[in-house]
C-alpha cells in the first residue's frame, strides 16, 4: 500500500508555490500517494489540516517557520509527524532546504527520526467563559496601541513569581526560545530541555529579569490594564485576543507534543550556528 503524505504549502509565498509542485512530483515519483492541502493565497485552516491528516501517515509543510509551526500544531491533534521544507527566509525549524528534495524518498522507507516539541496550552478565563489556545513558540501578553506601560503579574501555585511593568511578557517553549523571546533578551534553550521561559519585554526595572521554570509549572497570568487601556494575548503570532484586567490566564504544558521529522544528522547546535550565526551549512 502506498504511503499517504499530506503536502501543505503556504501559497501566500510565491516561492512556496513553485516548491510545492516540485515536492509533489518528487514524492509521486518515489511511489507516495500525495494529498494536497491548499488554500488559495494563504495557509489552510487548522481544521482542514487535521482532517486531511486522519487519512495520512505524515505531513510536509512548505514555507517559513510560521508555516511549520501552524502545521505542526494541527498535526499534533492527529498525532502525525511533520517535515518542514524551507520556503521562507530563516527556516530554523525546517528539516530540509529547497535544494535537498532528493532526500524525500527516505520518508517512504521510514529512514528518519523525529524530535518531540513541547506545546503550551493557554486558557483565558473571562467570567464564566473559557477559551483555550495551543502554542508551539510562545504566548505574548502585550500592551495595546498606545505607548503606555503595562503591568503584568505571573504566579504559580499561589506564589507571585514575576511582576513586570513594561511592554509585556513572553511565555515561551524551548522551541520558541529562538523566536520572539530571544529578541527580548531570553536565553537560547535546547528543545530537548523540559522547561518554560518567562521573558519580560522592555521592563521598566533593572530587577525584572527572564526566568526559566520547570515544564511542570502551571502559571497564572494577569494583565492589569486600566479601563482606558487595552492588553492583548497573541499566540504564535497567529491569534490575537483582547484581555481585560478582570480576565485570568493559565499557561501550562499541553497534553500533546508536536513531532518534527529530521532527515539530516545536523544537531540543534549545528542549525543554531548556521541559521543564527551564519557560520556554516549543517
Amino acid at each position: 500500500m502506498k504511503m499517504r503524505i499530506a503536502v501543505i504549502p503556504n501559497l501566500h509565498r510565491a516561492s512556496s508555490a513553485a516548491l510545492f509542485d516540485a515536492v509533489c512530483q518528487c514524492l509521486q515519483q518515489a511511489g507516495a500517494q500525495v494529498q494536497a492541502v491548499t488554500r488559495p493565497g494563504a495557509l489552510p485552516s487548522s481544521a482542514a489540516i487535521t482532517e486531511a491528516l486522519a487519512a495520512c501517515e505524515l505531513a510536509i509543510a512548505i514555507g517559513g517557520d510560521g508555516t511549520i509551526v501552524h502545521v505542526a500544531k494541527s498535526a499534533a491533534a492527529a498525532d502525525r509527524p511533520v517535515l518542514g521544507i524551507n520556503g521562507g527566509h530563516l527556516g530554523f525549524l525546517a528539516g530540509l532546504e529547497k535544494d535537498e528534495l532528493e532526500q524525500l524518498p527516505r520518508l517512504l522507507e521510514g529512514d528518519y527520526t523525529t524530535d518531540d516539541r513541547l506545546l503550551l496550552e493557554i486558557t483565558v478565563h473571562q467570567g464564566e467563559t473559557t477559551h483555550t489556545y495551543l502554542a508551539m513558540n510562545e504566548a505574548v501578553i502585550s500592551r495595546g496601541g498606545l505607548s503606555r506601560l503595562l503591568d503584568t503579574e505571573v504566579s504559580a501555585e499561589g506564589r507571585e513569581l514575576l511582576s513586570c511593568c513594561g511592554d509585556g511578557i513572553i511565555i515561551a517553549t524551548p522551541t520558541g526560545s529562538t523566536a520572539y523571546s530571544l529578541s527580548a533578551g531570553g536565553a537560547v534553550v535546547d528543545p530537548q530541555v523540559d522547561c518554560l521561559l518567562v521573558t519580560p519585554v522592555c521592563p521598566h526595572s533593572v530587577h525584572t529579569r527572564p526566568m526559566i521554570l520547570p515544564a511542570s509549572a502551571r502559571l497564572t497570568v494577569r494583565a492589569l490594564a486600566s479601563d482606558e487601556e487595552t492588553a492583548y494575548l497573541t499566540v504564535d503570532g497567529e491569534e490575537n485576543v483582547i484581555i481585560a484586567s478582570t480576565d485570568r490566564l493559565t499557561v501550562a504544558r499541553a497534553d500533546r507534543t508536536a513531532r518534527l521529522i529530521r532527515l539530516k544528522s545536523a544537531t540543534f547546535y549545528d542549525v543554531l550556528e548556521q541559521k543564527m550565526l551564519g557560520r556554516r551549512k549543517p
